[in-house]
């Protein structure tokens, strides 16, 4: 029996490419945080310079998602059925991705609350 590695590639080829995105997101995080220590910024702008942490924190999520469903795949003959699909997707770690990935609302970011930066 073949095994048609299609869907296992594709999905490993996603998650390479996301893991690469990632990368360049945390040396961007990594910028920004120079840039702030020598040019501080109001709690705002600190607030929306941490939205890219968590762009990236979704990156690497996605990366993860894909490698999931790469594996799955390569478990599976080459194919994924919905019942892969869905344990990879309710596998997913980031507050309310696994929800999202159900059909649910998506949730709003918290408006309120202390800023951490990385």
């Amino acid at each position: 029996m073949t095994t048609d590695t299609t869907l296992e590639n594709l999905f490993l080829g996603l998650s390479d490419e996301l893991a690469c995105w990632a990368l360049a997101g945390e040396g961007l995080q990594h910028l920004a945080g120079q840039i702030l220590e020598c040019h501080p910024r109001p709690n705002e702008a600190l607030i929306e310079v941490q939205q890219l942490d968590a762009l990236v924190q979704h990156i690497e999520q996605m990366a993860v998602l894909c490698g999931r469903l790469s594996m799955a795949a390569a478990a599976n003959g080459g194919s994924l059925d919905t019942g892969r699909v869905r344990a990879a997707a309710e596998a997913s770690t980031l507050s309310g991705l696994s929800h999202r990935f159900k059909g649910g609302v998506a949730l709003e970011a918290a408006l309120t609350g202390e800023c951490e930066l990385w």
